[in-house]
């Protein structure tokens, strides 16, 4: 049986790990795409880039790899880097955790307004019709009006 001080300690803990990944620094006026290597729909989306990126206009399209392995990095490596998210080590892992909490699996994206919060999401793949959708939440919000 676990003591109360143990789980006031886990409880602090958890707290304290959240703190510390609290607020990620996200790219501001950016819909980030969650990619994986083993993420089949992730290559789907890819393969859209270049529509997906102008249906987000004026936002820019940037692509952030959730897993570190040669079929991820490979998968990557053909984008152009203003097309890559690619944060500081530390930045990223607290990115990878806080994006990943809110979903429950990939494809996965956001859309982050000019002061670099996430103001829409969107789960399941992203194509250009689901990007202008994306991009009307965030302005929407932004305005404060209901989507």
């Amino acid at each position: 049986m676990m003591r109360s001080g143990t789980i006031i300690t886990a409880l602090l803990g958890l707290a304290a790990t959240s703190a510390a990944i609290e607020p990620v620094p996200y790219p501001p006026g950016t819909v980030l795409l969650l990619v994986a290597g083993w993420c089949a729909p992730c290559r789907g989306e890819l393969a859209q880039l270049d529509a997906i990126a102008q249906a987000a206009a004026p936002l820019s399209v940037r692509v952030m790899l959730i897993d570190d392995d040669r079929s991820g990095r490979r998968m990557v490596a053909t984008l152009p880097p203003p097309r890559r998210w690619e944060p500081d080590p530390a930045i990223h892992a607290a990115a990878r955790v806080a994006l990943l909490a809110r979903t429950p699996g990939l494809p996965y994206s956001v859309a982050i307004g000019a002061d670099g919060r996430i103001c829409a999401e969107q789960r399941g793949g992203l194509d250009a019709l689901r990007a202008r959708a994306l991009v009307m939440r965030c302005r929407a919000l932004h305005r404060g009006v209901a989507p």
